[in-house]
């Protein structure tokens, strides 16, 4: 799609030098932001999801809460070395 922008010739000479600078084309520049733009778009969406997420696992884990259990050293350490053993 081609999109038409009425922009202030010194602006765009601006733009276009901070392009050079970069190795890039200021139409390079302009397509890279639009996605940044869209794509954050998306981002937000994704943490919205990852939001209720939470909520509804915060929500099983109050009605569910786990069983608490303490490990003690030598169930930690016992772990660790048969995992070792596993790996030779």
């Amino acid at each position: 799609m081609n999109l038409t922008l009425a922009v202030d010739d010194k602006l765009v000479e601006k733009a276009r030098e901070v392009a050079a600078r970069q190795g890039t084309s200021l139409q390079a520049l302009v397509r890279q932001y639009i996605e940044t733009l869209a794509g954050s778009r998306e981002t937000a969406s994704l943490v919205e999801q990852l939001e209720e997420h939470w909520r509804d696992a915060d929500k099983h884990l109050k009605e569910h809460p786990a069983r608490s259990y303490t490990f003690n050293r030598e169930e930690l350490y016992e772990g660790r070395v048969a995992r070792g053993r596993r790996g030779r």
